[in-house]
């Protein structure tokens, strides 16, 4: 069994171009099952954000092995994921602040996380590719139920 100081060094030392996005997706679903046993795994919420930061635009999964386990961190991760979004917006970090604005709130929260979203489209390290995530999002939150 892998130590968190083990997992994050992966983390950090991570290269996508050594493997097929398969084998990333795999790669990761293996990190972070080790990482679930860990009493300290929380330690490594900063660094999967940053991971995802670095590497925007790799197949991750939907939502796969990185953002399960950081939503497995329930009150502490959203704080990490508003910060990783303000440093750099990525399709992954903006299609978990939707997951998190469709999840059940009260109508302030809701109205929060939108607002939020909306502002990210004025993000100065914006790449083409999140922006039109971001755009499908607001979208979608703007107008519920229409298709």
């Amino acid at each position: 069994m892998m130590t968190t100081d083990e997992i994050i060094d992966a983390l950090s030392s991570f290269a996508p171009a050594q493997r097929s996005d398969d084998d990333n997706i795999s790669y990761f679903y293996d990190l972070m099952e080790g990482l679930k046993h860990n009493s300290d795994g929380e330690r490594a919420i900063e660094p999967i954000f940053q991971l995802i930061e670095k590497h925007p635009h790799i197949d991750y999964g939907s939502p796969g092995p990185l953002a399960h386990t950081l939503e497995s961190f329930h009150d502490i991760y959203q704080d990490h994921l508003f910060a990783s979004l303000d440093r750099k917006p990525t399709p992954l970090t903006v299609w978990m602040l939707n997951r998190l604005t469709n999840a059940d709130q009260n109508y302030l929260e809701h109205k929060a996380l939108t607002e939020r979203m909306h502002a990210l489209l004025q993000h100065p390290a914006l790449d083409a590719e999140t922006r039109s995530a971001i755009e499908d999002f607001v979208d979608f939150q703007d107008h519920p139920g229409e298709e």
